[in-house]
């Protein structure tokens, strides 16, 4: 089981991942605009089913370094901060991409597509591999610990994303400023650099 600590810095961290406007950020909104609120909760569910695969291939494929590795474990710790630092980086200077709508579609094919796209996205499972090891101690970690995480996945990605689609459905001109999402990547890059320096440090 985690600490308390460890847990409300994996899901501070974790959930400010999540609202920084990516790749699947802006798919939701586009359905938002593009279709209404509603449309939006299959392709919630795609995301919150895949962030939930690319957890657990990290969890149980970090466990087992971290237990085969020993000691030397901490250079992975190391690097995951190093890489959050990267993030912070990455953030500050991403560009601001348009919003574009989607065609409407099914309930079926909007949870596909949004699935396919975080399965696809190989940051989300570099963004795992190094935040789990800078809060978490894989090789100790049990199956309630595992559960608190699915638990953070389970609540956070339907929280946030759901807000944005909300938003999206009632305060369109704000979601498709490139101003304020330029100022919610400046935000999400501070947040990244001070978790990341504060691992390393610690």
């Amino acid at each position: 089981m985690l600490s308390l600590h460890s847990y409300l810095l994996y899901c501070s961290v974790y959930a400010i991942a999540i609202a920084v406007p990516g790749p699947g950020v802006v798919a939701i909104v586009a359905r938002a605009l593009g279709s209404g609120f509603r449309a939006t909760i299959p392709a919630v569910i795609g995301t919150a089913v895949g962030d939930w695969i690319m957890l657990s291939l990290s969890v149980f494929g970090l466990a087992l370094v971290a237990q085969t590795m020993g000691g030397l474990f901490l250079i992975v710790k190391l690097a995951g901060a190093a890489y959050l630092v990267y993030l912070g980086y990455r953030y500050w200077t991403a560009p601001v991409t348009d919003v574009e709508t989607l065609i409407p579609s099914g309930a079926r094919q909007s949870f596909l597509s949004q699935l396919s796209l975080i399965l696809g996205n190989p940051k989300t499972i570099a963004f795992f591999v190094a935040l789990l090891p800078t809060v978490v101690e894989l090789n100790r970690l049990n199956v309630f610990g595992y559960l608190q995480l699915v638990a953070a996945t389970a609540v956070l990605i339907p929280a946030i994303m759901l807000s944005y689609a909300a938003l999206a459905s009632h305060a369109r001109v704000f979601l498709a400023s490139r101003k304020a999402r330029g100022r919610l990547n400046k935000g999400a890059a501070v947040v990244m650099v001070g978790a990341g320096v504060g691992v390393a440090a610690s």
